[in-house]
């Protein structure tokens, strides 16, 4: 578990077993190895870095969290950013509620 972390980096080793990121704001996390979930709460400006051959069947889950960035990185070093949605909408359709990402036009 990493809390309340600042402006800071960490190569994490969590082989096998969740990882948390709590109360953090600028982080960057490298995982090395393979791991089953990342739960990232109430963390503003996170990048994690998995590496493409061992990370890609992580699961992250966000609450209350802005700016998260999951970067795959490949073998030769480069890597490719994607960002974590932020902003979801909740509907009424067929007798229950659904959620689902909000359209950003612009």
């Amino acid at each position: 578990i990493s809390t309340q972390i600042k402006s800071s980096g960490i190569n994490a080793e969590w082989p096998l077993r969740p990882g948390d990121i709590v109360n953090c704001q600028s982080v960057k996390i490298q995982v090395n190895d393979k791991v089953p979930t990342i739960n990232i709460d109430k963390t503003d400006g996170c990048q994690v870095f998995v590496h493409k051959k061992s990370g890609l069947d992580c699961e992250f889950v966000t609450a209350k969290s802005s700016e998260v960035n999951i970067c795959v990185v490949e073998e030769n070093g480069e890597y490719s950013e994607s960002f974590v949605a932020e902003q979801f909408k909740t509907t009424w359709k067929d007798g229950k509620f659904v959620t689902e990402l909000a359209e950003i036009v612009g």
